[in-house]
């Protein structure tokens, strides 16, 4: 009965593939290494089950009728598949191949660590495909929980279910427009900057921006607030304001705009995330190795 396919000899569809390639059940048998009454009788079996006739045997060398056509293509089919999965596994193994997703959770991460780490890896894992996925810190941190992503980037805290690897300091700087008589400072404290109109980011450095004044006894009030780096060194540039932002968020060319250390200063520690535990993959766990090597260089 057709609805018994499953109760086939399980070498049949090989032994159907052998003779349409060779025409012979003994070069079948030889080929499978095993007996020619084996391979005779797994053919009756299969016949008997399927109420088909799968070989001609009138023909010489044998062929197979269409139905036994159908099994040796399915058995073909199943060759290939299963040599593309070997070869994933045999990369899996040996060199990494596979996806691995990061979240990063702004320009401090995306521009200035993540590019360097990815190019640095391509050289020693050119199989690892790593996808970027830009966020908040909240969102990287529940995109890395919720198992959307292998890693998230984000700011060192204690996080009990985490496993961290520190990557890189960061620390918050003033942004001020370079005619401003505050641009020859050495140094800025809170009590100087509330002297101005305050442009409050809206990104990840927010809460530590606000937990800085915080600690100097100050209230900041915003005049304004962004959520873009570039609109916020834009309004600097027109003379809207001061702000503070992570250092590392800060692009090479800022005109018209002078970068100045905080006092006291406020570093932050960049690290790499992942959850306790295993891995969801070979090519995560060596890009996980990878991080502790890098951040070893650091």
């Amino acid at each position: 009965m057709i609805d018994q396919l499953d109760n086939l000899p399980a070498l049949v569809p090989d032994i159907l593939l052998q003779i349409l390639e060779t025409g012979s059940v003994t070069k079948a048998a030889n080929s499978l290494k095993v007996s020619q009454p084996a391979v005779s009788k797994a053919i009756k079996t299969a016949e008997r089950q399927l109420g088909l006739e799968l070989v001609r045997r009138e023909c010489r060398p044998l062929t197979l009728t269409r139905e036994g056509q159908l099994i040796a293509e399915y058995a073909k089919h199943s060759q290939k598949e299963k040599e593309k999965l070997i070869q994933k596994l045999r990369q899996a193994t040996k060199e990494g191949g596979g996806r691995v997703k990061i979240a990063s959770f702004g320009a401090s991460a995306t521009t200035h660590i993540l590019p360097r780490f990815i190019s640095n890896l391509k050289k020693v894992k050119p199989l690892i495909n790593v996808e970027v996925l830009e966020f908040n810190d909240e969102q990287a941190l529940l995109a890395l929980k919720e198992g959307q992503v292998d890693f998230a980037i984000i700011v060192d805290k204690e996080y009990p279910d985490l496993d961290i690897i520190p990557i890189v300091t960061d620390r918050l700087v003033a942004l001020v427009n370079t005619e401003d008589p505050l641009a020859n400072a050495l140094q800025l404290s809170a009590y100087d900057l509330c002297q101005r109109d305050f442009i409050l980011t809206k990104g990840g450095s927010a809460p530590l921006v606000e937990e800085w004044f915080k600690r100097s006894s100050t209230h900041i009030v915003a005049k304004h607030k962004a959520l873009q780096l570039t609109s916020i060194l834009a309004m600097i540039r027109a003379n809207l304001g001061v702000s503070i932002v992570a250092e590392l968020s800060i692009p090479q060319l800022h005109n018209d705009v002078n970068v100045i250390p905080l006092t006291p200063e406020y570093p932050r520690h960049i690290c790499v995330a992942k959850l306790h535990g295993g891995f969801a993959s070979n090519s995560a766990k060596l890009t996980w190795q990878y991080f502790k090597e890098f951040a070893a260089r650091k």
